[in-house]
């Protein structure tokens, strides 16, 4: 997840940087590869700091895991319902439909989305 962030900001950067580069006549290569590393000092900065900030928001994909010891990749994929922060509880609704209730751990990492942790999970029995 934090690459696809990272991703974005850098392709903004290099674009940003070569239009200043083309259309300002004072420009030079030593100007746009400043701009460029500027660039890409934002973006590392902005992808490890954005999650932090933004937290959960309703609509996100989740990872539910049953015990904090297990990676974030391993757990069943859900939406969350409600928005939140770390080691707050959250509903989140799981691919199968029903809903489970869950502390939020860690936000994503990598490739990762965040990871919750169950709390409460109702299961109908036959």
């Amino acid at each position: 997840m934090r690459l696809l962030i990272f991703g974005k900001l850098i392709v903004v950067t290099i674009c940003i940087s070569l239009l200043a580069f083309a259309l300002l006549p004072e420009a030079t290569i030593v100007s746009t590869l400043k701009m460029l590393a500027l660039g890409t000092v934002a973006s590392v900065a902005i992808t490890a700091f954005y999650p932090d900030l933004r937290g959960v928001r309703s609509g996100d994909t989740v990872a539910v895991v049953t015990d904090s010891a297990i990676p974030g990749i391993i757990g069943r994929i859900g939406w969350a319902v409600d928005n939140g922060r770390k080691n707050e509880q959250i509903k989140i609704t799981l691919q199968n439909g029903s809903e489970v209730l869950g502390v939020i751990e860690s936000y994503n990492g990598l490739i990762s989305p965040p990871k919750i942790r169950v709390i409460y999970e109702e299961k109908l029995v036959d």
